[in-house]
C-alpha cells in the first residue's frame, strides 16, 4: 500500500487506497490487482462492519507519483525524477529533472535528463544535499 485516506462525511465514509507494486521498477500496479485488493477491502469491510456506509477507490500510485523523500531517492535511481530543491546563497527553489546515479551520504550525485541522443561525451554530473530537496515526482518522458 502507498497511500490510505479516510475522509468522514454526514452518514457516509470515503476510503481511498493507493497501492504501489514495490518490485516493479517505477511500482506500477496492473488495473487486475486494483480489482482484486478493491474485492478483498470490500469483504473485509463489510465483515467488520456490515452496516458501514462506505465508497471506496482503489487505484495505482500513478506514474508521476510523488516521491517520499529520503527512501525513494535509492528505490528509482536510474528512473528520471523531476525535483524541487534549494541553492544555498539563492532566493527561492529551482526544479530540475534528473537521473539519480548514487548516494553519497547525504549527499546525491545526479545526471540532469535529457530527451536528446547521447553523444560520446562525457557524463555531466550535478550533487544536491539531500536537506535541499523540497519534493520530487518521478519523470515520465513521452
Amino acid at each position: 500500500m502507498y497511500a490510505l485516506m479516510v475522509s468522514q462525511r454526514p452518514n457516509h465514509t470515503l476510503i481511498e487506497v493507493e497501492l504501489d507494486h514495490l518490485e516493479h521498477p517505477y511500482g506500477s500496479v496492473s488495473l487486475l490487482e486494483c480489482e482484486q485488493v478493491s474485492r478483498k477491502l470490500n469483504e473485509e469491510l463489510e465483515r467488520i462492519s456490515p452496516d458501514l456506509n462506505y465508497t471506496l477507490k482503489v487505484s495505482s500510485a500513478g506514474a508521476e507519483r510523488k516521491l517520499e523523500l529520503p527512501g525513494d531517492l535509492d528505490r528509482f535511481r536510474g528512473i528520471p525524477v523531476r525535483l524541487v530543491y534549494r541553492v544555498e546563497g539563492e532566493r527561492g527553489e529551482k526544479e530540475g529533472i534528473f537521473k539519480i546515479l548514487d548516494r553519497q551520504g547525504d549527499r546525491l550525485v545526479l545526471e540532469p535528463f535529457s530527451k536528446r541522443k547521447k553523444g560520446s561525451g562525457k557524463k555531466r554530473e550535478a550533487f544536491l544535499e539531500l536537506k535541499d530537496i523540497l519534493k520530487g515526482n518521478l519523470y515520465v518522458s513521452i
